[in-house]
């Protein structure tokens, strides 16, 4: 194996090509005896939700109507809206924790069944300093990650999760913390190094200034207007860029950023690794629990969720078909993006 895993493990399941048939077989054998099992455990904790709610709402509507009653306007204001917030996650804590093992549940059977190991939280991210340090994310002050996923596509080993990036402000009201990135980071290890760094970044206009490397890295040139209306090329190596950031390359990368809407894809090639940014939405969550856990649908979010990104670590890898023989790996299908 070319990745960072220890050991191969085969792949059972493809998500990238499931078809109801599969997916029913997934959903039924699998998942939904367990869905079915807690769905007393979620209806209780519902009632129990709408009875803190109730009981808390009204208790701190008692507290700010005395308030206003001796003229403490401002600190009944305080106090109610503090207390709206801390009564809500009060009453939702049960529905919390059962939607955590929930999610839990599915998602490690759903990565049993692809053949990759899963972790929810308390790991080490996968190529994280090289993904901040050719600037695939914004500076931050606080992050967290969660969701790894680890195997195998075409020999290549990937590593796949989540990233949550903030920024600290701090004025005459307090500290704030507002989300500079939220979404899916990914690390593909190749067979063999690359000889050179190549980046691709969002093009800012006439800010692209500010994306300079210094004397490492040097903006690369392209011949296709549409790609470099989207995106900037720097690489250490001209000629390796080239080759990286080829026709194809640049055709499935501009039908990604099309695909993803509004995701802010980037990418860059550094040593053996291929590593992606997918600026989005939360995914891989285990959805609402006011509705029934047996559900195909909320099942299905998930694995779609987990297909599309699988989908586009294959569209890239696809794409460096060429690149990767001459790195010595020739197991890549030609469709295996399609």
């Amino acid at each position: 194996m070319c990745g960072s895993n220890d050991k191969a493990m085969p792949t059972t399941l493809d998500l990238t090509h499931l078809d109801d048939a599969g997916f029913n077989k997934l959903y039924g054998e699998d998942i939904e005896p367990s869905l079915q099992a807690r769905e007393a455990e979620r209806v209780a904790d519902v009632r129990t939700f709408w009875s803190r709610l109730i009981s808390g709402l009204i208790a701190v509507a008692v507290v700010v109507v005395a308030m206003l009653s001796v003229g403490w306007t401002e600190f009944a204001l305080f106090v109610g809206f503090g207390g709206a917030i801390a009564v809500g996650s009060w009453a939702y804590w049960p529905l919390s924790v059962l939607n955590n093992q929930v999610k839990l549940k599915m998602l490690n059977t759903i990565a049993q069944a692809i053949g990759c190991r899963y972790e929810e939280n308390g790991f080490s991210p996968a190529g994280f300093d090289e993904v901040r340090s050719l600037g695939l994310v914004p500076h931050y002050d606080r992050s967290s990650f969660e969701d790894w996923f680890s195997g195998q596509r075409f020999k290549c080993g990937f590593d796949l999760y989540e990233a949550h990036l903030e920024q600290k402000h701090t004025d005459k009201n307090g500290t704030h913390w507002s989300t500079c990135f939220r979404g899916q980071l990914v690390r593909v290890s190749f067979p063999k190094p690359f000889l050179g760094v190549t980046v691709v970044r969002r093009d800012r206009g006439i800010f692209n200034f500010l994306d300079r490397f210094g004397s490492k890295l040097q903006r690369v040139g392209l011949e296709d207007p549409k790609f470099e209306r989207e995106f900037e090329v720097y690489g250490s190596d001209q000629v390796e860029a080239r080759e990286l950031v080829h026709p194809v390359f640049m055709e499935r990368l501009v039908a990604l950023e099309a695909k993803f809407s509004g995701s802010r894809i980037r990418c860059a090639f550094e040593s053996g690794d291929l590593l992606v940014a997918v600026e989005g939405r939360n995914r891989f969550e285990a959805g609402s629990m006011f509705s029934p856990l047996a559900d195909p649908a909320r099942v299905r979010q998930v694995v779609t969720d987990i297909a599309e990104i699988l989908r586009l670590i294959d569209s890239m890898l696809t794409a460096e078909e060429a690149p990767l023989v001459a790195l010595g790996n020739k197991d890549v299908p030609a469709d295996a993006g399609q």
